[in-house]
Order: structure tokens, then sequence, then C-alpha cells
């Protein structure tokens, strides 16, 4: 999709952007939107959006808090559902993968809920594999190691 660009935020305050945004039965709610803000500082963090114009498509975002030491964690992920089945989750998951194994970390991790299956399948594309987190049982974490 040659009309989507794909940008790096580069201050927390673009972040207010994803402020109620829905998609799978998720949105970017105070909650989380705190949890971006905080980790958005983390050395190292990647935070993508792809826009059509001025209208939002996707974002990504991919950092060091993931309480194993030199993994990268993918945070958040989502994609309008006007533009699912078209590749842009993929290609952002890819360029975040990318961008942490150019800061030489051992792998990415992420965490999806039970029901989220293109995220799923998704990851299993990737290369990533399911691994038995002993800190969350609520979804399914996926590990993909370097």
């Amino acid at each position: 999709m040659s009309d989507i660009i794909y940008s790096t935020m580069k201050n927390s305050e673009e972040i207010e952007f994803l402020r109620d945004r829905r998609s799978f039965n998720y949105s970017f709610n105070k909650v989380t939107m705190d949890s971006l803000e905080k980790h958005f500082r983390l050395k190292d963090s990647l935070y993508l959006l792809a826009k059509k114009e001025e209208r939002f498509v996707a974002f990504c975002s991919i950092d060091r808090g993931w309480w194993e030491e030199n993994f990268f964690f993918i945070r958040e992920i989502l994609v309008d559902p006007d533009f699912h089945k078209r590749g842009i989750g993929e290609k952002l998951m890819s360029m975040c993968i990318e961008h942490a194994k150019n800061c030489g970390t051992v792998g990415v991790v992420t965490e999806t809920d039970f029901v989220n299956i293109p995220m799923q399948k998704l990851c299993e594309k990737l290369g990533f594999t399911k691994w038995e987190n002993p800190q969350w049982k609520e979804g399914i974490t996926y590990k993909l190691i370097f």
C-alpha cells in the first residue's frame, strides 16, 4: 500500500493522537495511554504510526520494558479495522523486530488475548513461538529468539 505513510513518533505528546482508537475489542483508554507515555521514555523505545493522509491506520510500539534482561517487548499493535488484511500489522511488527535486532537484544516478546486469533496468526507467521509465561495467564505470550 504505497499510500500508507509510516513514521516514528519523536515525542510523547504525539501519543495523544491514539486516544480512544479502537480495534478488536481494544481501545487506547487512560490506562493504556499512561503506560505508553511511561514506556516511551525507555532507552531504545520505538513507536511507529501508519497514516493514510491524516487518517489513523495503525500503531505499533516496542520497548525494553520486559522483565527478562535484554528482551524487547512489543507493547501495543493496533490496526484500524478498515485496513485489516493488507499486511500493515506485519510490516509494523517487522520494523519493530528489526529495531530490536539492531539494538543487540536477545529477542522480542509480545502478549495477546486468547480470542485475538489474527494476532496469534501474525506472531506465528513472523516466527514467534508460544511461551509459558509464569507472570501472565490472561492470554498468550509469544517469544522470538534471535
